[in-house]
């Protein structure tokens, strides 16, 4: 699985992100670079077709000025995932619940295996004296 970053078409302004399988063709209004590949986020991020570039904060702050300021309703909120989405979530928990299974079994078995050669150790130790 990858993530890609979809933008849109006409503004080249970043829209949102998703997962698809790795042998999947990226489409085209999309790109694997992340907007905020330093980990901080961006004013109005657009793609310029080799990165991601956004506007100075007060560039922004001019922009939305206007734009009317409403307390975020959660019931308000329409969030909804398609069923395509979902799917792949259920896939990635799933991969890594089975990952940390096997690495859970692979610590049981080294802490088994110290176990045993601190005993080895110690009785060597004993005939040693």
């Amino acid at each position: 699985m990858k993530t890609i970053y979809f933008y849109d078409v006409n503004t080249k302004s970043f829209m949102y992100s998703d997962f698809i399988k790795d042998e999947v063709e990226i489409p085209l209004n999309a790109t694997t670079i992340p907007p905020e590949a330093d980990g901080r986020g961006m004013y109005d991020p657009t793609w310029d077709g080799e990165k991601w570039v956004e506007l100075s904060e007060s560039d922004w702050i001019a922009k939305h000025k206007n734009d009317k300021q409403e307390p975020a309703n959660p019931s308000d909120t329409d969030f909804t995932l398609d069923h395509n989405t979902v799917d792949q979530l259920k896939l990635m928990v799933g991969n890594l619940i089975s990952e940390n299974a096997k690495k859970d079994q692979s610590i049981k078995q080294l802490q088994t295996m110290t176990g045993s050669l601190v005993a080895q150790i110690a009785e060597l130790n004993k005939g040693g004296n």
